[in-house]
C-alpha cells in the first residue's frame, strides 16, 4: 500500500498535477469567462509568411501564445512493502517493490487550448520472471486481501516482473465562443462527493481503491460537452464514452451519459445517468452540504442486477463424476476445479433494480494557532453485496464461464462503515502529517485499520511509511482467509487470512 500525505481512505476528487507531482500546475477546470487578450498586429503581408507563420496571429485566434506553451513533467515512486498471513514466519512475509514512473506533457499555447498526455510505466523487480504452476490463490503484499480491482479474481495467479506501460490520460481542450467546452480523448471524470465509496463513478470502468493513496487507475475514452450557466451556478455535461469492457468496439456500442448540477449557497446537488445499447439505464445523484461546522455528503446509485452475475454457496451438493479428459495431470485437475466450483457456487441473476447509498459527514476544528485535525465517519448500504462471506471463494476461484460484472473488493458486503482522523502539520511538525483510518464491513466483521506518516524531507522529495493491521473474522473481506473442503482428496487453492500489512516510499516530483 502507499501512503500520504492526505487521507489515505479518502476517495477524493481526481487530483491535479500539482497533487500528482508538486509541481505549481495550472488549474485544469476551463475558464467560465472569456479571458482578457490583447490581438497581436501582423507585422507584414509577404509569401513567406503566409506559408511559414511569421509572427502573424494565428487563424481564428484572438489569443496571444503564452510564454510557455509546452510543460513537461512527471514522478518517480519507489516503494517497498510487506505483509504477512496469520502463523506465518518472517521469512514466509511476503515482499513486493511496486515501482512507478509517470510522465506527462502538458501543452497550452493560448488560454483556450490545452492538450495533456500522461504515460505511465510500473513494474516489481520483486516479482518472478514468468508465470508457471498450478493456479494458487495469490498472498503478495500488494493485495493485502484487498486488492480493489475489477474482481476478486486478480487474486488468482502469480504476476511477473516485466514493466507494464500505459496511457493514462491523453487530451486535448477547447473551447467554443467561449461558451461551451470540449474535452475529446481519454480523460478522467469522476461523479459522486463520497469519500470512501464510490458507488456512482459511472465514467471509470473500474472500482477505485479506497486504500490508494492517489487514483492510479487510467483514464476513459469519451467526448465530453460542458455548459456553464454562470449567472445560476449551474453547470450541464454530456458525454460520449467510447471505452468498452465487453463488447467489440463499434458504432453502436458507444455509451451517453448526462449530468446537471445545481449549486445553491453551500448546497451542491448533481443528477447523472448513463445509458449504453442493450443495457438498462444506470442512475446517480449526490447531495453535499454544510451544516454548522460539518460538511454533509451523500450519495446513491440505481443499477439493474439483470446485468450482474451473482453467486450462491451450496455446500452439500454432490460434486459430478470428473469429466474424462486426454490431458495432462495439471489439465484434468483444472477441469475438476472448474467443475466443482460450478457446482458448489451456482451463477444466477435477479432482477429489478437496487440501490448503493453513501452517506457521510466530516468536522475540522483548530486546536492549536493554524494547527487543524479533521475527523471524518461514513456508512454505506450497498443492496448488490452480501451477508455471508462463504460464497466468497465462488467469486474468486476460476469457472468454466467468466463471471459479468461481479461483486469487488469494497463492494462484497452489504454494510460498510469507515472513520479516520487527519492531522496535517501539527503542532511544530510543519512538514509532517499523520493519518488515521479504519474501514468496516459490517456484514462479515472483519476490520482494517491503517496508519499513514510522511514527511517532506528536501523540495520535490518526500518519504512515506504506513502501517495497516486486518482483524475480525477469519474469512471475511479484509483478511479473506479462504479453506474449502477438499476436491477429490487433494486440497488446493486455500489462503490462510492476512495479519498485517506495512511499507515504505519515496517520491520525487517535478
Amino acid at each position: 500500500m502507499l501512503c500520504s500525505n492526505t487521507a489515505v481512505l479518502r476517495a477524493q476528487e481526481r487530483p491535479t498535477e500539482a497533487d500528482l507531482f508538486g509541481a505549481a500546475a495550472a488549474d485544469q477546470s476551463p475558464s467560465l469567462s472569456p479571458p482578457e487578450t490583447s490581438r497581436v498586429a501582423p507585422t507584414s503581408n509577404t509569401r513567406d509568411q503566409s506559408i511559414l507563420g511569421g509572427t502573424a496571429t494565428p487563424m481564428f485566434s484572438d489569443e496571444t501564445t503564452t510564454a510557455d506553451p509546452l510543460t513537461i513533467g512527471g514522478q518517480l515512486y519507489l516503494r517497498a512493502q510487506s505483509g504477512a498471513l496469520l502463523n506465518r514466519q518472517g521469512e514466509d512475509y511476503d515482499l513486493s517493490v511496486p515501482t512507478l514512473l509517470d510522465l506527462y506533457l502538458d501543452a497550452r499555447p493560448n488560454d483556450r487550448v490545452r492538450g495533456f498526455v500522461l504515460a505511465r510505466m510500473s513494474y516489481d523487480p520483486a516479482q518472478p520472471d514468468s508465470i508457471s504452476g498450478v493456479p494458487s490463490v495469490g498472498t503478495t503484499a500488494s493485495d493485502n486481501g484487498t486488492s480493489g480491482s475489477a474482481s476478486l479474481s486478480s487474486l488468482l495467479g502469480t504476476q511477473t516482473n516485466a514493466p507494464r506501460v500505459l496511457l493514462d490520460q491523453f487530451w486535448l481542450r477547447f473551447d467554443m465562443w467561449h461558451t461551451l467546452f470540449i474535452t475529446a480523448g481519454r480523460q478522467h471524470v469522476r461523479w459522486g462527493a463520497a469519500r470512501f465509496w464510490t458507488p456512482a463513478d459511472f465514467l471509470h470502468l473500474r472500482r477505485r481503491n479506497p486504500l490508494d493513496v492517489f487514483d492510479a487507475r487510467r483514464g476513459t475514452d469519451m467526448l465530453k460537452l460542458h455548459l456553464p450557466i454562470e449567472s445560476n451556478s449551474w453547470n450541464f455535461y454530456a458525454y460520449a464514452i467510447t471505452a468498452n469492457q465487453n463488447d467489440t468496439p463499434t458504432l453502436y456500442s458507444v455509451a451517453g451519459a448526462a449530468r446537471a448540477e445545481f449549486v445553491a449557497g453551500s448546497n451542491e446537488l448533481g443528477l447523472g445517468a448513463l445509458l449504453r445499447r442493450g443495457n438498462q439505464a444506470k442512475f446517480a445523484a449526490d447531495l453535499s452540504m454544510a451544516i454548522g461546522d460539518l460538511d454533509v455528503y451523500a450519495e446513491a446509485a440505481l443499477l439493474d442486477v439483470r446485468e450482474i452475475d451473482r453467486v450462491g454457496f451450496e455446500p452439500d451438493l454432490a460434486l459430478p463424476d470428473p469429466i474424462s479428459s486426454s490431458g495432462s495431470q495439471q489439465d484434468q485437475l483444472v477441469a475438476r476445479i472448474l467443475q466443482a466450483v460450478d457446482t458448489r457456487y451456482p451463477a444466477y441473476r435477479e432482477h429489478g433494480y437496487k440501490p448503493q447509498v453513501v452517506g457521510g459527514l466530516s468536522y475540522t476544528q483548530k486546536y492549536n494557532d493554524n494547527d487543524t485535525f479533521t475527523l471524518g465517519v461514513e456508512y454505506f448500504y450497498n443492496a448488490l453485496g452480501y451477508s455471508d462471506p462463504r460464497v466468497y471463494p465462488g467469486l474468486v476461484f476460476p469457472r468454466t464461464n467468466s463471471l459479468i460484472n461481479p461483486a469487488s473488493f469494497f463492494y462484497l458486503g452489504q454494510h460498510y462503515a469507515a472513520l479516520f482522523l487527519l492531522l496535517p502539520a501539527p503542532f511544530a511538525l510543519d512538514l509532517h502529517t499523520v493519518t488515521i483510518s479504519t474501514l468496516a464491513n459490517l456484514s462479515d466483521r472483519s476490520f482494517v485499520t491503517r496508519v499513514d506518516y510522511a514527511v517532506q524531507l528536501l523540495t520535490h522529495l518526500r518519504f512515506e511509511a504506513y502501517g495497516a493491521v486486518f482483524y475480525g473474522r477469519r474469512n471475511g473481506e479484509f483478511r479473506f482467509g479462504i479453506d474449502i473442503p477438499s476436491i477429490d482428496d487433494l486440497r488446493v487453492l486455500k489462503r490462510d487470512p492476512a495479519a498485517f500489512n506495512v511499507g515504505l516510499a519515496l517520491r520525487i516530483s517535478i
